[in-house]
């Protein structure tokens, strides 16, 4: 999904439209321009909100325990040890980590490591100078890291989603963005930045994520896996 599609040149088929939807859905909410206008109509269309803003704040003040990360381990199935690199710039150690399967959906963090090997890390930036990893843009931080997560045979989730857009439906995924942070990394030598993600139900099948911070000069970069399938 990180490929860049040139759109002009393709003779159109229900299939190739269909791809090149999903593509445009990707690259839009990872903040790239979009340059066919008619695509630019149908994503206009696609991105009108079904709710009022009322409705989304009484919504995400009501969000059902089975879309937000579970609290107790007993509903946790299996934890995977691995670390995941996205491709980017070797100045950024970026990755996916610490994957935890749990009965109600996929719980996933996204971790970045800015070294400074020159010298000692500070934090004392101004706040719209740090990145944010987290789902929601804070006080003096005017910008967040984007992430999608296409489900490839179902929606297209996305960190910049309201909480309050959640589905009724609980066979429908839908991501949730908990904490998120920043501090110094234990080596002293880097800062590190992070995010806590739940996906929920837990997917069927394969997942591409793609992150993106154009504030930070990140382009988008895309990270296909698939989970074991567990008895």
């Amino acid at each position: 999904m990180s490929e860049r599609i040139n759109f002009a040149y393709v003779r159109s088929t229900p299939q190739w439209d269909a791809h090149v939807l999903r593509s445009g859905q990707v690259l839009r909410l990872a903040g790239e321009q979009i340059p066919d206008p008619v695509l630019r109509e149908k994503l206009d269309a696609l991105n009108r909100p079904e709710r009022s803003r009322t409705e989304q704040l009484i919504r995400s003040r009501d969000l059902p325990d089975w879309r937000r990360l579970p609290q107790a381990d007993f509903n946790l199935r299996a934890s995977y040890d691995i670390s995941l690199p996205f491709p980017a710039d070797p100045s950024l150690d970026l990755r996916l980590t610490n994957l935890q399967l749990f009965r109600t959906g996929l719980a996933f963090h996204v971790v970045a490591h800015e070294p400074t090997p020159e010298e000692m890390p500070s934090l004392a930036q101004p706040s719209n100078e740090q990145m944010n990893f987290g789902s929601r843009i804070k006080p003096g931080e005017p910008h967040r890291i984007r992430l999608i997560v296409d489900t490839i045979t179902g929606p297209i989730l996305a960190n910049s989603t309201h909480p309050g857009d959640y589905p009724d439906d609980p066979n429908e995924p839908w991501l949730y963005g908990g904490r998120s942070w920043r501090g110094i990394a234990e080596n002293l030598f880097g800062i590190t930045t992070g995010g806590e993600y739940f996906l929920s139900p837990p997917p069927q099948g394969p997942l591409w994520i793609t992150v993106s911070y154009p504030e930070f000069g990140l382009a988008p970069t895309t990270i296909e896996f698939e989970l074991p399938q567990l008895l």
